[in-house]
């Protein structure tokens, strides 16, 4: 997948960290920096990507704006906290570099309504998400269960987390899907089905200054049968990591 910030999923540990932080915010909070963001790519055609972006998490209240997306955020009680973002989806490949896939239909980036709860505990975060489309791109969903937990060391904050993540039938053959018309030799028509993925991650937050800090983090994907089956996909295992340098205003 082409980053962003959720994409999704390069940022999403880190972005949580940081809304963590921000949890009781009243007044302006803002980190700013760079990242270093590399991914293993799982399509035929596609290029491992490495990229720098600007890093921006910023919250006001209970408005957000971060490396997911914008939207609200809302502590609820002592354990709980309640999140609206609207986020953007990234195809999983761009037609206009890859040869091998320049006879398909484009698959558009899609605007996504995220909705998520976390509920936290002693032992462990457990965080409920659901996104769905709003900008009639691939109609679909994805739902997701992530168990969680921020441990504060000497060496910093590190995040361990483990999520599964449920992708409609939509969705997946939207964007991993071959219709007849872009089948021949090399790529038969295939029709994707709703698929369940995991994923396991580690980030790492350290302060270097009270205001400077750099957070690390390493993700393994695994995808389920039903994008690993598609025509177009080379791996159904991939890494992918990110290095950011912020400082926290």
């Amino acid at each position: 997948m082409r980053t962003l910030v959720t994409t999704t999923k390069w940022s999403a540990p880190i972005l949580l960290a940081s809304v963590s932080l921000f949890a009781n915010a009243t007044e302006l909070n803002a980190n700013l920096g760079l990242s270093l963001l590399g991914e293993q790519n799982h399509v035929i055609g596609e290029d491992n990507d490495v990229k720098i972006h600007p890093y921006l998490n910023v919250q006001y209240g209970m408005f957000i704006v971060g490396p997911e997306g914008i939207g609200l955020t809302k502590k609820i009680g002592t354990n709980d906290q309640f999140s609206s973002v609207f986020l953007m989806r990234e195809s999983v490949f761009d037609k206009e570099d890859n040869s091998l896939l320049k006879h398909f239909d484009k698959r558009d980036d899609a605007t996504e309504l995220a909705l998520q709860w976390t509920h936290y505990t002693p032992i462990v975060d457990i965080t409920t998400a659901i996104s769905t489309d709003v900008s009639n791109t691939h109609e679909g969903y994805e739902a997701k269960l992530m168990l969680s937990k921020k441990l504060q060391t000497r060496l910093g904050t590190f995040i361990p987390a483990a999520a599964i993540q449920h992708q409609s039938d939509e969705l997946v053959d939207y964007y991993y899907g071959v219709s007849s018309k872009e089948s021949n030799s090399r790529f038969s028509a295939y029709k994707g089905e709703a698929v369940t993925n995991t994923n396991l991650s580690l980030t790492h937050v350290y302060p270097i200054t009270t205001k400077w800090h750099l957070a690390t983090r390493v993700a393994y994907d695994h995808l389920g049968e039903a994008i690993a089956d598609s025509p177009i996909v080379k791996r159904s295992n991939y890494w992918s990591g990110a290095f950011s340098v912020f400082y926290q205003f």
